[in-house]
């Protein structure tokens, strides 16, 4: 069955039998004693959970409140409730009575949550969420898309099957957590729980507690013990994101976990054994981090039993246009008529070099649903590349070692002085053509959307020899 479900006990000895039932049939449930902690939880970005249940007396005003906001803010979230003391603070009405799309937004359990009937209700849910899951994974893994991805279908099947560590590698925002889905999709642990955990979101002391656990005291605020992401994930996949970011110590802990296959919680003389498939995924280099003493070359080679390089977007130009659309349509707002992209917004679209990749050209889309203005997206798009450019550039002038004392200039700092001014011209040139390129070579919108005056825009192709085509001059002149 398997899935994430949030239980919300006052007493949670009673439904051990229960925990323990959804533990054997591959169910990850975690448990909390008031709704306030379990919402909280809830509302976290990447929250895995899909089934919530409520089994607590919610009598406060706060309570129904947090409900209504979780149920606004993740509406795929199924909810059960175990309680008929829920009343809609705004409405005075039940909760049980709201919709959302045409279904219930909360379901009600008529008898106990130990029961077999609300037992059934639960595992229904699970698995009609587990279902969900499935399907907005395959609308998701398109967003990789496959034309220029350098594997084929057949061979990241046999990398899902094969169950063993695998290395993402890429540039922040070409879909690396999109890869791992699809391999754990492929994989015999596809209804397991599927983790992540960012290596570089967290401090090092709270990121071993978070794959690890704690033991209760093990430092200050750990009123109880508590599992960690290797124990949540038994069975399943934990796909740790900016491995490279990883501290170097808790780095060793994790080569014994890939050694041993056994987790010794924070604080606590205890081992436990988990089974895991560990995938990692990081858009450093990590030959170079070994170089420089940031990264263990024995971890490196437990990690990188396969694996896989993810091309930047800038290399699949074919793919541009209809993940656009896809994403365009992904968040269109229900009944809402989607925008027309004109044709110079899809000429720029492939020529621009989507430094952010995959993520940044979804972040378009949903500004471009907003503005519902091409000229708009395209002036803002290359009015940050120059941004970006001009810093890279200020950047390396700041890094240019100073004159000798006496002075002098050497031969090879000239010869650096060189290529550094040969790049600046060479990047320069390459914004002026993409901004007539997107303005279909009308030179005056070209450099208002490049902020320059029209005289110093005509000097500046004059000074790089940058003119139309004949195809071009006759696309202009009609």
């Amino acid at each position: 069955m398997g899935g994430h479900v949030v239980l919300v006990l006052q007493n949670p000895q009673m439904h051990e039998q229960l925990i323990h039932d959804l533990a054997s049939e591959g169910c990850c449930a975690l448990c909390f004693r008031s709704a306030e902690e379990a919402v909280h939880y809830l509302r976290q970005p990447g929250c895995p959970a899909s089934v919530a249940v409520f089994n607590v007396t919610m009598r406060r005003q706060s309570d129904s409140s947090a409900l209504l906001e979780l149920a606004n803010l993740r509406p795929e979230l199924q909810v059960l409730l175990a309680t008929q003391d829920l009343k809609d603070v705004r409405e005075g009405s039940s909760l049980l009575d709201l919709t959302l799309g045409g279904r219930p937004v909360f379901q009600s359990l008529d008898k106990p949550l130990n029961h077999p009937e609300s037992g059934a209700i639960l595992r229904s849910a699970l698995k009609s969420a587990v279902s969900v899951a499935n399907a907005a994974f395959l609308e998701e893994s398109s967003l990789l898309g496959n034309t220029h991805l350098p594997y084929s279908e057949e061979f990241l099947r046999r990398v899902g099957m094969a169950d063993v560590p695998v290395l993402l590698s890429g540039e922040t925002g070409v879909g690396k957590e999109v890869m791992a889905r699809r391999l754990r999709f492929y994989s015999r642990r596809y209804d397991k729980p599927f983790l992540k955990l960012n290596c570089a979101a967290l401090p090092s002391e709270l990121a071993e507690s978070e794959l690890f656990g704690c033991a209760k005291g093990a430092f200050t605020g750990a009123t109880a013990d508590r599992q960690g992401r290797f124990e949540t994930a038994q069975g399943g996949t934990i796909l740790l994101d900016e491995i490279g970011d990883m501290d170097l110590r808790l780095q060793t802990k994790l080569l014994q976990v890939l050694q041993d296959g056994e987790i010794q919680p924070l604080g606590s003389n205890r081992t436990i054994k988990v089974n895991v498939r560990v995938m990692a995924a990081t858009h450093r280099d990590l030959t170079r981090a070994i170089q420089e003493g940031a990264f263990r070359e024995d971890l490196y080679y437990r990690l990188n039993v396969v694996k896989l390089v993810i091309p930047p977007l800038r290399e699949r130009r074919e793919e541009i246009l209809p993940l656009a659309e896809l994403l365009l349509l992904r968040h269109l707002p229900h009944g809402q008529r989607a925008p027309v992209m004109s044709e110079d917004l899809k000429r720029f679209f492939t020529t621009y070099r989507w430094p952010g990749n995959v993520r940044e050209l979804e972040n378009v889309m949903r500004r471009f649903l907003v503005y519902q203005d091409a000229d708009l997206i395209m002036q803002e798009l290359l009015a940050a590349d120059t941004d970006q450019r001009q810093q890279i550039a200020s950047a390396k002038v700041a890094d240019f070692p100073e004159a000798s004392p006496e002075g002098m200039v050497t031969a090879d700092k000239v010869d650096s002085l060189d290529r550094l001014a040969e790049a600046s011209r060479n990047a320069e040139m390459e914004l002026i053509r993409e901004a007539l390129e997107a303005k279909r070579w009308n030179r005056r919108q070209a450099a208002a959307a490049l902020q320059i005056e029209y005289k110093a825009f005509l000097y500046k192709m004059q000074k790089y020899g940058i003119v139309a085509s004949k195809g071009k001059r006759g696309e202009i002149s009609a």
